[in-house]
């Protein structure tokens, strides 16, 4: 089994098609198979290399590995020869429409209630036509000459049998005017040489799907399979894409997202499983089944990643964050297992060590209060004990409900009015730190 993705790098990498990329690689890996990445710049002017060093720090970020890797514009040459070759079978032609009279051809179709079909028009100029148009200064766009006799058929695996009539269908553009390959030829050629048994990708090609076949036909090759993935939508129903603004991945990293939070979600967003915090790639990997994906479109919500982000978190070893918490100072495994507990984003981690182990500024409502807390403070190293001994003795000499005491204490020691257990947290701080902050009153 070969699966490619194949993202175009005019742009950074969004959900979508990470989810595509997941899916795919998935699919591959639970029957051992290879995955190819394939990026496709035939577009010179709109592609760009920074995109392409994004695409590939985005694609290991998320934990998606590939085996070869090419850019189309390597293959230009190959191209041409296959482009050639359906020339002289009479599956490709050349045209010299301008884009002015394609359009009032269009529209007239329109007005007279047909569909807007390009009318192969270009089969029936003579060389000599050619000739004049060439030396008036056109330069030819080149199409591939649909078989419209018969509707392309496919077994989809996931949206089952589907059968495309291609008689209303403009034969479409493989060559523009200005030289540069179209998607289609170039994806056909590469599925046929790098023996691509199965193509995942949106729904949005299932169109492209069918030409596509038509073109391998052409070229006497093998079809492979197609899984056409329903769109992933926002909140709203507006399909998630670059030139609709689509989440990317470099904001969602930067917004601290973990990868097994986003991993997790999307390799089960549209799927019959439970959406869940998975730990590691190997996991999603061998819950993998292609048929559990509905065909029906599923809505990505980027609360219900932050939701998994701290579920994710709480399963976090402290040897496998060992390494991050190094960074940030922090070398205490007692201190991750309680505080990966109470954390939504891991820059919280940094925040609590500092409340625990730095200055901060004491928050004081009763100074009376902390007075006599400071006095009955229990001797001896911080227990999970510490905490509730220490509250009766205060409450031995000043009426005071523990909700209360808990706030004040809280705001003493920490400068917050929120956090984890505090209980736990004064073993953290420790006694002498204690002692510091309530004496700073």
């Amino acid at each position: 089994m070969l699966t490619r993705f194949a993202p175009s790098p005019t742009g950074y990498l969004h959900v979508g098609n990470i989810r595509t990329a997941l899916v795919c690689w998935m699919y591959t890996r639970s029957q051992n198979g290879k995955f190819l990445l394939r990026f496709d710049d035939t577009d010179l002017q709109r592609s760009d290399v920074k995109y392409i060093d994004s695409i590939m720090q985005d694609l290991k970020w998320v934990g998606i590995d590939w085996d070869s890797n090419f850019k189309q514009s390597e293959r230009f040459e190959r191209y041409n020869e296959v482009f050639l070759q359906l020339i002289n079978e009479g599956h490709i032609y050349a045209c010299y429409e301008t884009r002015e009279e394609l359009d009032i051809k269009r529209k007239l179709q329109l007005k007279q209630g047909l569909p807007p079909v390009y009318d192969r028009g270009a089969l029936l100029l003579t060389e000599q036509e050619k000739i004049r148009y060439e030396q008036e200064g056109r330069r030819p766009y080149f199409r591939f000459k649909l078989d419209r006799n018969e509707a392309v058929k496919w077994n989809d695996e996931i949206k089952g049998e589907i059968n495309i009539a291609t008689n209303h269908t403009s034969d479409p553009v493989v060559k523009r005017e200005d030289g540069i390959y179209t998607y289609m030829l170039p994806s056909a050629v590469d599925d046929v040489d790098f023996n691509v048994t199965h193509v995942v990708r949106g729904e949005d090609h299932v169109a492209n799907t069918a030409v596509q076949i038509q073109m391998i036909q052409a070229l006497k090759a093998k079809i492979p399979m197609f899984v056409h993935l329903p769109l992933l939508l926002r909140f709203g129903d507006s399909k998630i894409s670059k030139r609709r603004g689509g989440l990317d991945i470099k904001s969602i990293k930067e917004d601290e997202i973990e990868q097994m939070a986003l991993t997790s979600y999307l390799a089960k967003l549209g799927t019959s499983d439970p959406i869940e915090a998975y730990v590691d790639m190997q996991s999603l990997i061998d819950s993998f089944d292609i048929k559990k994906f509905s065909s029906a479109p599923a809505q990505f919500s980027l609360s219900e990643v932050y939701k998994l982000n701290s579920k994710v978190l709480q399963q976090m070893s402290f040897e496998v964050v060992k390494e991050r918490l190094n960074q940030i100072g922090v070398n205490s495994p007692e201190f991750w297992y309680f505080i990966r507990n109470n954390i939504e984003r891991f820059s919280e981690v940094a925040k609590w060590w500092q409340i625990c182990k730095s200055n901060v500024e004491p928050v004081i409502l009763d100074k009376e209060l902390i007075k006599i807390a400071l006095n009955a403070l229990p001797q001896g190293d911080c227990s999970e004990n510490t905490l509730s001994e220490w509250v009766k003795a205060i409450q031995q000499t000043v009426d005071v409900k523990a909700k209360d005491l808990f706030m004040q204490l809280r705001l003493a020691l920490t400068g917050t009015k929120t956090g984890p257990e505090l209980a736990k947290l004064l073993i953290f701080i420790g006694r002498e730190n204690i002692i510091v902050r309530l004496r700073e009153y």
